[in-house]
């Protein structure tokens, strides 16, 4: 009982994680792509920062779609634990 309550509660703050990483790092993508800078070196290589910005936007993405994927399998599997033993909590 006590194991299912945590998941429950795991999986609706990985889904709160996925937003406001959604909108901090879009927020932050904007910032960047708008404001510009001097280019960033990474890995010997100097990348413009209006690209930097362009790929935050893509983390964005990437992130929010990883935690909504946890915690949607998080949820998926205590339903199917749930119908499994017959339990309800």
């Amino acid at each position: 009982m006590q194991s299912r309550k945590f998941l429950k509660t795991s999986a609706t703050v990985f889904a709160v994680l996925a937003w406001v990483s959604l909108a901090l790092q879009l927020v932050v993508g904007l910032i960047v792509l708008v404001m510009g800078g001097p280019p960033v070196a990474i890995g010997g290589a100097e990348i413009p920062a209006r690209l930097i910005g362009v790929l935050n936007f893509a983390a964005a993405a990437i992130y929010w779609f990883l935690f909504m994927f946890i915690s949607h399998a998080t949820r998926a599997l205590l339903d199917v634990h749930e119908k499994a033993t017959g339990s309800s909590s």
